[in-house]
C-alpha cells in the first residue's frame, strides 16, 4: 500500500478541509491534512519458504491534521480521523487489503505553527496483503 493510495481513501472518508497532500500541507490553509511515510518499528519479516511464500509487509504512516485556530475544535477533527483506524477490520485501500491497523493511543497534539493553527499527529502502523 502507499501513502497515496491512503491519501486517496483518506479523501473519500473525511472533509479534508481546504485539502489532502502526500509529504506536505499547504501551511496557507486553515484546514486540511498531509499523508506521510512513517517509519516502521521493526523489520520485514520473510515467511518460511522465503519470498514467494511471504504474503504480507508491514508498512507506517503519519497522519497530520492541520486545523483552525481552536484547539477544541482540532482535537475533535482529528479523534475523527484516528477513530477511522481504531478498532480496524480488514478493508480495501487503493485496492490492497489492509487487515491490521494500530493507530496509537490516540492523537498526538503538536501545538499551534507559527500561524497559530492547531496540528495534531496520528502515527499509523499497519499489516497488509502483498499484491500478486
Amino acid at each position: 500500500m502507499t501513502t497515496e493510495g491512503l491519501k486517496d481513501w483518506l479523501k473519500q472518508k473525511i472533509d479534508v478541509g481546504q485539502g489532502i497532500r502526500v509529504g506536505s500541507i499547504d501551511g496557507n490553509a486553515d484546514q486540511c491534512v498531509g499523508v506521510y511515510p512513517g517509519k516502521i518499528s521493526g523489520k520485514q519479516n520473510i515467511a518460511l519458504g522465503g519470498k514467494a511464500q511471504t504474503m504480507v509487509q508491514y508498512g507506517a504512516a503519519e497522519i497530520l491534521v492541520h486545523w483552525s485556530k481552536s484547539a477544541v475544535e482540532a482535537e475533535k477533527k482529528a479523534m475523527d480521523v484516528w477513530r477511522l483506524f481504531w478498532g480496524w477490520t480488514t478493508q480495501q485501500i487503493a485496492g490492497t487489503e489492509v487487515s491490521w491497523v494500530d493507530p496509537g493511543g490516540g492523537p498526538i497534539p503538536l501545538g499551534p505553527d507559527s500561524r497559530g493553527i492547531q496540528e495534531w499527529l496520528i502515527k499509523l502502523e499497519y499489516i497488509y496483503r502483498l499484491e500478486e
